[in-house]
């Protein structure tokens, strides 16, 4: 009788084990990018995305209040296929960055990893980070991840 017990609760464990498991299929899929540089400004943005003409405008006109040199015109984004997005990382003066750029459909937000790539310098810097992708639906949200990466130059002290 025993057996037969251990035999069926093991049974039955073994076919809701599926049931309960979490799902082992991916979400992400990686979506294409392009670096956009606005300038560099410090400490002027937190994590952002912009949607539409009217908050790109309101970003550049503060851009140019707070920095009276700024000269370029900032480039034109067509925000019908696009939305643009940004962040700022703390880094060596040499450094340099390498990207991926997510897309989870179950969350419904965009991860990017930006990886830091120690350039040998000895100041440090903040740094902006700003990507331009596909349109992505008003309900995504965007998480930027940063991490370190291997050394873009190995200097002895």
């Amino acid at each position: 009788m025993k057996k037969r017990i251990i035999s069926i609760i093991f049974i039955i464990f073994i076919f809701s084990y599926p049931i309960f498991a979490e799902p082992t299929d991916s979400t992400f899929t990686d979506i294409e990018f392009l670096p956009i540089d606005l300038g560099h400004y410090g400490h002027l943005i937190d994590s952002t995305i912009i949607r539409s003409q009217a908050e790109y405008d309101s970003l550049t006109s503060m851009l140019r209040e707070k920095h009276f040199w700024l000269k370029e015109e900032p480039p034109e984004i067509d925000f019908e296929y696009f939305t643009l997005i940004g962040d700022e990382s703390f880094a060596d003066g040499s450094a340099t960055f390498s990207y991926q750029v997510l897309k989870d459909t179950l969350d419904q937000f965009i991860n990017v990893h930006v990886v830091e790539h120690y350039g040998g310098g000895r100041g440090m810097n903040v740094f902006d980070h700003w990507l331009l992708i596909p349109k992505v639906p008003d309900d995504y949200s965007v998480k930027f991840i940063h991490s370190e990466g291997e050394l873009k130059h190995n200097y002895e002290d």
